[in-house]
């Protein structure tokens, strides 16, 4: 049997800790393991958004290097039938000014929401999927927004302006940052101190105007 080392019980009480100082979600619900520098959260919450931010607040702990996210979306005798949540994920969607208008259409299936379309950024793709998964009833939502296609331009001066990018934001340690561009797509490698930075870096390659996806390897080393 293995036994817990001293690391990794800090680890896991400073992970449980934040969950408790987090209003948003009920961390009696919300178990907590870790194994080397590896957190695993387990339980059941009762939105994809409470889910997301619990996995988001274990990796702002130093020391967090992976995160399997385990917790189940789970609601209570919800009257809500999946026409009611296609109406609403709808109206909200409709609403939100960074969504180009009529560009997502929506879709639920026992509770599922399924967002379809494009759209020019990642940013707004992201921000359709932020209006519904607030949304009560809704147990998961699949992101199958696509971006339109990107204009073609020379990898060596778009691997240039993302590095730059990255190295303006002051929130990203870019020492140990790679970028790679493979025609509309960007591979991130190399390794930063914290999850928070691993994100900032993708945002920051997200904004290329010649950038349809990108990969982000990046790993999180503990120090």
């Amino acid at each position: 049997m293995k036994t817990t080392t001293t690391h990794e019980h800090d680890l896991q009480h400073q992970v449980e800790e934040a969950l408790e100082w987090a209003p948003e979600i009920d961390s009696a619900l919300v178990g907590v393991s870790v194994i080397g520098s590896t957190v695993t959260l387990s339980g059941q919450v009762s939105s994809p958004w409470q889910k997301r931010l619990a996995a988001r607040t274990a990796m702002r702990i130093k020391g967090v290097t992976s995160l399997a996210n385990d917790l189940v979306v789970h609601h209570l005798d919800d009257p809500r039938t999946d026409t009611d949540v296609a109406m609403a994920a709808s109206a909200l969607i409709a609403w939100n000014n960074d969504v180009p208008d009529q560009s997502v259409k929506v879709t639920v299936d026992d509770h599922v929401v399924t967002l379809t379309g494009e759209v020019l950024w990642d940013y707004q793709r992201q921000a359709a999927h932020r209006a519904v998964e607030h949304l009560d009833g809704v147990r998961d939502v699949r992101n199958r927004i696509s971006l339109t296609p990107r204009p073609q331009a020379d990898a060596v001066e778009t691997e240039a302006a993302v590095r730059r990018a990255i190295v303006r934001d002051a929130s990203v340690d870019a020492s140990h940052v790679h970028v790679k561009v493979h025609g509309s797509r960007i591979t991130l490698t190399g390794h930063v101190a914290s999850w928070s930075e691993k994100r900032s870096a993708a945002k920051a390659a997200w904004s290329s105007p010649h950038v349809d996806h990108v990969e982000n390897r990046i790993t999180v080393s503990a120090r």
